[in-house]
């Protein structure tokens, strides 16, 4: 019979506020009570109390604001440990950009083809407004990329996974994280010629052309990562992923 390991007094209180936040006892936006409050209410110290905290921020699951109004408040940045995780892999050089660009090729061209499936039935209406506010703002270089980001995100929403959702929202926000600095108007103007195929193929109800002009809207866009040389910004600037030269030799 294996021992019963006893939990450490900042885990228990790590489980308390975890359950209260996944159930929805502490909501989204809510600012938690402060350290001292908590640790009194508990019955534990202050630093049990900021040890359960830290690790919550870690996990997404918290967030530390800082200033006039600041403090700690439940968040739902569940992704957070992946995205770190997957800087990490980048940091180490065991993933590159081109791994970042295969994994959006096995996530977004089968939700396109399942959004072409739905749009029998369901229509595109999300899909069709992200549309039309790409095409009244493609002269604003910022809110043309947005809406364009927007566009991959509501296309993969589509398809009602929310794990694939999740894993497309980390790879985006890693790549959009790569082009700081120097967005090119140019791209997101064809990147919105592609997003118009897209949705033409997605109201026509045709899976396979709709997942072929994904394929292809992705390629562009990795042609053009490795035109600018584009390599992934790391933590501020902390470190960077192995160059695009060296990618090729993976």
């Amino acid at each position: 019979m294996e021992p019963i390991r006893r939990q450490k007094i900042h885990e228990q209180v790590l489980e308390s506020l975890r359950g209260k936040i996944l159930s929805g006892e502490l909501a989204v936006g809510q600012r938690l009570p402060a350290e001292r409050d908590l640790a009194a209410r508990f019955g534990v110290s202050r630093v049990s109390v900021r040890e359960a905290i830290h690790i919550l921020v870690l996990c997404g699951m918290l967030e530390v604001r800082k200033g006039a109004g600041g403090g700690t408040f439940v968040s739902e940045a569940y992704d957070k440990p992946l995205e770190t995780g997957i800087l990490n892999l980048l940091r180490g050089g065991s993933v590159t950009l081109g791994h970042l660009f295969a994994l959006r090729l096995l996530l977004e061209p089968p939700a396109a083809a399942a959004a072409a499936e739905r749009a029998r039935t369901d229509g595109a209406g999300p899909l069709e407004d992200v549309i039309a506010r790409a095409r009244r703002c493609a002269d604003d270089p910022e809110a043309l990329r947005e809406a364009n980001l927007e566009f991959h995100r509501q296309m993969v929403a589509r398809a009602g996974n929310p794990l694939q959702s999740v894993l497309c929202e980390v790879v985006i926000r890693i790549l959009v994280e790569s082009l700081r600095g120097r967005p090119s108007h140019a791209t997101s103007r064809r990147v919105l010629a592609f997003h118009e195929r897209i949705l033409a193929a997605i109201l026509a109800g045709d899976p396979a052309e709709a997942e072929q002009q994904v394929k292809a809207d992705l390629q562009h866009l990795k042609e053009s990562y490795e035109a600018l040389g584009v390599a992934v910004h790391l933590g501020g600037g902390q470190g960077r992923s192995p160059s695009l030269s060296r990618r090729r030799q993976t």
